[in-house]
């Protein structure tokens, strides 16, 4: 955990703050530990994610910007061969 959370620091992922602006709630967080292993099932190291609760935020208060998803090769592809057999 502790490397995990050096390595955010150092990324500049977040910035820590003595208080929240005004009318402004903090949004929780949980980490998910996950046990990595090797193609023969042996434990090669624990790894940790620290996931933000990003269920409660409000669109246009805490967040602006959107992402999209990365589209796989084979959706496109169908989403083609769709089309060519419509025309």
């Amino acid at each position: 955990m502790k490397s995990k959370y050096i390595q955010l620091q150092k990324l500049g992922v977040f910035e820590m703050v003595d208080e929240l602006p005004n009318g402004r709630k903090a949004i929780g967080n949980c980490i998910v530990f996950h046990e990595k292993r090797d193609g023969y099932g042996n434990l090669v190291k624990f790894k940790a994610h620290i996931v933000a609760k990003g269920f409660s935020q409000i669109p246009r208060e805490d967040f602006t910007d959107t992402f999209s998803f990365v589209t796989k090769f084979s959706t496109l592809q169908i989403f083609l061969s769709y089309i060519v057999l419509r025309l």
